[in-house]
């Protein structure tokens, strides 16, 4: 497969450094975040929109994914890459002035479309500069930066949190985005062709953008009922698959859809891509959950939090770094399945939580976790792109990783939707127990689940209610981590029937 040098030789290191550190933009937010977020709800409030901050960001993330894939093919990516950095910034900045946890989530939907923008891109360049042969030691290395981060975020976002100000894990975002803008201005210098000119699939957006917002608005609406099945939750459902269905239909039918259907009818590309979603909702249960349970039912510092997650960190950047290697010599289909089965390996010791063995053994789970999704992540991209015609390399890429986007976001609400439905429940089934010898705004007050996040307010729950309180805590984590292991599972299978190799 031939392809269209997009650098000047001299500048290529320059550009790809510049396309890295866009990355790690993009990763150390979503990691240094997880570790601080138990503390910004113990000071904002509404643990019940917990699992939102990290979603919507997913949400508003997956859509710009294939909007500036589809983009990429049909203007610069120079100036396409340095607007979805311009966008993240400053959608960093105004997270860290946001003053309630709705402002927070609005901030976060600016910044997720800038995020997904630079993600999507960053994977897109590097699919054009490369050939096949050399795409996947390349999208190792780039992959690898996420792990880099990760390793930095989680210690770092529990040390600023606990020690300085939480504001500073959005603001630290301002001289990353600088220097990456200012390294891709220096180096990246495209050489397109010119083609006819496409329309930009707008009504197909907005369809998917209603169809997702309405599935996360379901899931927050059935964590807060203790009867899921209601005429509301029935009339999402139906909204939700219509909407899809709508969907479908004018993809098939668009001159220049946002999502080719035609895609979907290559096993070599569909198997991949439904893949990444299911890994994709795999790591992420460990990662918008484990801070939750070190910090609310272990009474861990929000410090601790972060670096329980360092080793799932350089898991992920190991194992991106050895799929780039090994995947040549073992083709996909070994590389993924070795990677998923790491993967449910992890999740075992968390369905035993407080019976698995200690803080030790889980280290090591999440370390497995991490090396399995790096794996994973790196070799089902590179399977799909080289499933596809070049001209296609934009659309393709971004839609495997727009479906990686989805499967974060859904696996957050479904967890997060998991967690406080159980939590309403237990906790009526303790109010009740306790009405008789208690007032009612008193007994409001300590069962709050936020109680369990701050230290200060941790210190007033009465001995003898906090272990009820930490069981109902670590019975919903159970419940939400069996989901996650389910999508592991699912992953493992699929990844049993893709291709070996690809077409060079």
């Amino acid at each position: 497969m031939t392809q269209p040098a997009a650098y000047a030789p001299n500048k290529a290191p320059v550009a790809v450094a510049g396309v890295m550190l866009a990355v790690f933009l993009f990763a150390i937010d979503a990691t240094i975040v997880s570790s601080a977020m138990p503390t910004v709800v113990s000071q904002l409030g509404d643990i019940d929109l917990y699992s939102w901050v990290f979603s919507v960001y997913m949400l508003t993330s997956a859509l710009a994914t294939p909007i500036f894939g589809k983009l990429s093919d049909l203007y610069s990516r120079r100036t396409l890459i340095l607007l979805a950095i311009a966008t993240f910034v400053l959608g960093s900045v105004a997270c860290g002035a946001a003053q309630t946890m709705t402002q927070l989530i609005v901030f976060r939907a600016v910044q997720g479309m800038g995020g997904g923008a630079v993600y999507a891109l960053a994977f897109i360049i590097v699919g054009v500069v490369f050939p096949v042969e050399q795409r996947a030691r390349m999208q190792g290395l780039i992959a690898s930066v996420w792990g880099v981060a990760s390793v930095l975020g989680p210690a770092g976002g529990g040390f600023i949190a606990e020690y300085w100000d939480w504001r500073w894990i959005f603001w630290i975002n301002l001289p990353l985005g600088v220097g990456a803008a200012g390294l891709i201005l220096a180096g990246f210098r495209e050489q397109r062709t010119q083609g006819a000119r496409r329309s930009l699939d707008l009504p197909g957006a907005a369809i998917l953008l209603s169809a997702l917002m309405l599935l996360f608005y379901g899931l927050l609406v059935a964590a807060n009922q203790l009867d899921l099945v209601t005429a509301e939750s029935v009339s999402v459902v139906v909204g939700v698959v219509v909407l899809l269905t709508l969907f479908i239909f004018i993809e098939g039918r668009a001159r220049d859809p946002l999502l080719p259907m035609a895609l979907f009818r290559l096993p070599g590309y569909s198997r991949p891509a439904y893949l990444s979603l299911l890994a994709a909702m795999g790591i992420f249960g460990f990662i918008g959950f484990l801070p939750l349970y070190v910090q609310g039912a272990l009474g861990g510092s929000a410090t601790l939090a972060g670096v329980t997650l360092l080793p799932l960190s350089v898991g992920w950047t190991a194992g991106s770094l050895t799929a780039g290697r090994v995947t040549p010599l073992w083709g996909y289909r070994k590389v993924c399945t070795t990677g998923m089965a790491l993967m449910v390996a992890g999740y075992i010791p968390f369905m035993l939580l407080e019976e698995a063995g200690g803080m030790t053994v889980m280290l090591i789970a999440t370390s497995a976790a991490g090396t399995g999704m790096g794996m994973t992540n790196v070799t089902a991209l590179v399977a799909a792109q080289g499933a596809v015609p070049f001209q296609n390399l934009g659309v393709a890429t971004s839609t495997v990783m727009l479906f990686r986007t989805i499967g974060g976001a859904l696996i957050l609400s479904i967890m997060g939707s998991i967690l406080l439905q159980r939590m309403n429940a237990t906790f009526t089934t303790i109010a009740g127990d306790l009405k008789t010898s208690m007032p009612e705004s008193a007994l409001q007050t300590l069962l709050n689940p936020q109680n369990l996040l701050d230290p200060a307010t941790r210190a007033l729950i009465p001995p003898d209610l906090m272990p009820t309180l930490i069981g109902a805590l670590v019975n919903a984590l159970w419940w939400a981590f069996l989901v996650g292991l389910a999508a592991a599972v699912a992953g493992l299978v699929l990844s049993c029937f893709l291709e070996s190799k690809g077409r060079a």
